[in-house]
């Protein structure tokens, strides 16, 4: 007998008062005047509908106050909003020539949304620009006149390496020019600079002294003073999978960033050496935005290399040259940033490399947030289940902490969170906390200690969608400290911010919650648990048991789980979505720990094969032959999109699904106005007809060339851009070349 759910009664005020006076004239005949407001019956009559309706509006909530309760009882909160996080930068822009250094937890603000430091900083009184050397090709023009121009210093160099060697040594000049990286913009918001296509695998981050300020001076200031570097790595790619727990206590790190300071120091010098900085803290930020730490040497190490003759600078290994005068007089020295295969593993590998979107100085991260210090709960009697609500939510949970202070000796004791209070003992000192409603829980004396004296809570709250805040809109400050002489900025976009879970969400979580207990088991439990994670928008999930998305993939492989996730949207390729690495990061951490600890897990983005299609076809009469090709374009486009409603089903092109010429001929036909298809051409991987293809792995299929015509269709290699890659030369002694023209 299926489930039949009672009626409701839905009437309103206006319904019930017209119902009562259709019944005046059966109940009550000899009133017959109650047309209008006036009458002192009617008055009586819109009071009790108004009773009337408060009554039914409070009975029909009876069922939501069940479905709540019955949420309360198992302990399901909703989940929190998700705060938001990015990296901004403290540039010192007038004012005395000082070190001013902030610890973390500075409040930032953008506009009415607020942010903490999670990093303290040394705010130095100088200005970074960043510089690399741009290797000019032989495919250029240029190329040429420059290696006839510089033929003495390729003698020169030739000399230097034969003078006390038998064996004779030639030398191969790299000319490159001077060239500024590209900082993020509004209209260009993750630019990428492949170290591994500069000349020398580096990056030079210029250190210059404000204008019109004594260069020995500010060079006293830096001494022996911290220097915060922060980096954006480009979020395209990859990231590493979650090892076993065994397996994950030694990380593996492919390549590892140098920071290196001129030493040595002569004017005039042959050789360029440099001393190595130490991080202060030992961040990765190869994989995701972070600040290094780094000390600067004393004040005669802070100096850069000059030379009389202009051609000797920015040869070999010595900084790239700066055309700008006024930059040069205000230099104060270098630091390059170098990328070297780190020494955790023992795989041979090319040239290691990095991709950055960003670099600068007297960066720290922020997360959204606002800070509440020692808000009193209130006080703990020693009873069992005793429960407390913060007065702000939602609550960011690493950042509570709860004190007690015993009414008796007045000391002040730091009770730590627990995920569950069932797994405590008796004397353990321990808090649950629902950080979405901002509810804390204490133990009943039996499983957990029960709290006895003043409860106090600091804590941070805050998240949600505002927290995304595009470029430059981080710029102020509250800090005294920062009132005046500094310019705050967020140099690229904060992200992660999202909106907390609603009851009907929640409601239809409940199930899915008690199947899977918040373990990742079964397929379902990592579809499902993958696609609660906050601060990302999945559009799909697949779930590859025993596959390991390794070139090439293998299969069959024990204890490996990989899974596939489409973002919902994507600004540059609608059909198909392509994550970023912190999309994927997201949904890795929110895995992590729900795995089991011998589960190896894999979170990829699908892998796009290239797709060429050329379709000519006949349109009936009655129909515009243009709004009929762009129907066709959208059709096939969303045939083989990635996201639902694409592939046979509806649920985007399957992994694993033969990709056949005959089913888009079929998809053309059913087009309105298509009167018949004369021919389909397509091309996989390569513009090369076939008639189908076989996918695997995590490959699904991307149009990239595509071409609806009337008639017969078009070649295929007409779709394809020609594109000349010139080969890369050898690297033996870097030579800068003037942009500068006689």
């Amino acid at each position: 007998m299926p489930l039949q759910l009672p009626e409701l009664d839905d009437r309103n005020f206006e319904q019930l008062l017209e119902e009562a006076k259709r019944r005046i004239p059966t109940f009550t005949p000899e009133w017959t005047n109650f047309g209008g407001d006036s009458d002192p019956g009617i008055t009586l009559v819109q009071l009790f509908a108004f009773l009337t309706d408060t009554l039914l509006y409070r009975a029909n909530r009876i069922p939501e106050l069940n479905r709540l309760k019955f949420l309360q009882l198992l302990r399901v909160p909703l989940q929190p909003a998700a705060a938001a996080n990015g990296i901004i930068t403290i540039a010192y822009d007038r004012g005395p020539l000082v070190a001013l250094p902030i610890d973390r937890g500075v409040v930032v603000s953008a506009g009415n949304v607020d942010f903490l430091t999670s990093d303290g900083v040394n705010i130095l009184p100088v200005e970074a620009q960043i510089y690399y050397k741009n290797p000019i090709l032989e495919a250029d023009p240029r190329y040429q006149n420059f290696v006839e121009r510089y033929e003495a210093i390729r003698l020169a160099e030739e000399l230097t390496l034969s003078t006390g060697s038998s064996t004779s040594s030639s030398v191969q000049l790299a000319f490159y020019e001077t060239t500024r990286l590209t900082m993020p913009s509004l209209g260009n918001p993750k630019p990428v600079l492949d170290l591994a296509t500069t000349q020398d695998n580096a990056i030079y981050i210029a250190l210059l002294a404000p204008q019109n300020a004594d260069l020995e001076e500010v060079r006293r200031i830096l001494a022996d003073q911290t220097l915060s570097i922060g980096v954006a790595p480009d979020q395209g790619g990859d990231i590493k999978p979650l090892q076993p727990v065994q397996l994950a206590s030694r990380p593996v790190q492919s390549v590892r960033i140098l920071y290196e300071m001129p030493a040595n120091v002569t004017e005039n010098a042959v050789d360029a050496q440099y001393i190595q900085l130490t991080p202060m803290v030992n961040t990765d930020v190869t994989e995701a935005i972070g600040v290094v730490q780094v000390k600067l040497p004393g004040v005669n190490d802070l100096k850069t290399w000059s030379f009389t003759d202009p051609l000797a600078e920015g040869i070999g290994d010595f900084p790239p040259r700066l055309e700008d005068d006024q930059l040069r007089d205000r230099l104060v020295t270098w630091i390059r940033l170098r990328v070297v295969k780190s020494d955790t593993i023992n795989v041979a590998s090319t040239v290691p490399t990095l991709r950055l979107t960003w670099v600068g100085i007297n960066a720290a991260r922020v997360h959204q947030a606002v800070p509440m210090v020692n808000e009193l709960l209130g006080l703990g009697f020693g009873e069992p289940d005793q429960s407390f609500t913060l007065a702000n939510m939602p609550v960011l949970p690493q950042s509570i902490s709860i004190m007690v202070q015993d009414t008796n000796t007045n000391t002040m004791t730091l009770w730590r969170l627990t995920d569950d209070l069932l797994a405590a003992k008796r004397d353990d000192q321990v808090f649950a906390l629902d950080s979405e409603a901002g509810h804390i829980r204490f133990g009943d004396g039996l499983r957990g200690a029960r709290p006895q004296g003043r409860i106090l809570a600091s804590y941070e709250y805050g998240g949600g969608r505002q927290g995304n805040i595009s470029i430059g809109g981080i710029s102020i400050s509250r800090d005294p400290h920062l009132q005046g002489g500094y310019k705050i900025s967020n140099p690229i976009p904060t992200s992660g911010g999202d909106s907390g879970e609603t009851i009907e969400e929640g409601e239809r979580r409940i199930p899915l919650v008690l199947r899977n207990h918040d373990r990742l088991v079964t397929m379902a439990d990592f579809k499902d648990i993958a696609t609660q994670t906050s601060g990302v928008d999945l559009g799909r999930v697949e779930v590859l048991p025993l596959f390991r998305p390794t070139k090439p993939p293998l299969e069959n492989a024990p204890g490996i789980v990989t899974l596939m996730v489409v973002p919902r949207f994507d600004a540059i390729n609608s059909y198909w979505p392509t994550p970023d690495r912190l999309f994927l990061r997201r949904v890795c951490d929110h895995l992590d720990s729900r795995r089991l600890v011998t589960t190896e897990i894999y979170v990829r983005g699908p892998e796009y094969v290239p797709v060429y299609i050329s379709v000519g076809i006949q349109v009936q009469g009655g129909y515009s032959p243009d709004i009929v090709r762009e129907t066709v374009r959208i059709r096939l486009s969303g045939y083989l999109s990635a996201l639902p409603l694409g592939g046979p089903e509806g649920l985007g092109w399957p992994l694993k699904k033969r990709l056949i010429q005959k089913d888009l001929e079929a998809v053309v036909t059913r087009v309105a106005g298509v009167e018949f298809v004369n021919e389909l051409k397509l091309g996989v991987a390569t513009p090369g007809e076939v008639t189908d293809a076989n996918l695997v792995g995590l490959q699904l299929p991307m149009i990239v060339g595509l071409s609806v015509t009337e008639g017969e269709p078009e070649q295929l290699t007409s779709l394809v851009g020609q594109i000349n890659q010139p080969d890369a030369q050898t690297k033996i002694v870097p030579v800068p070349v003037s942009r500068k023209t006689c």
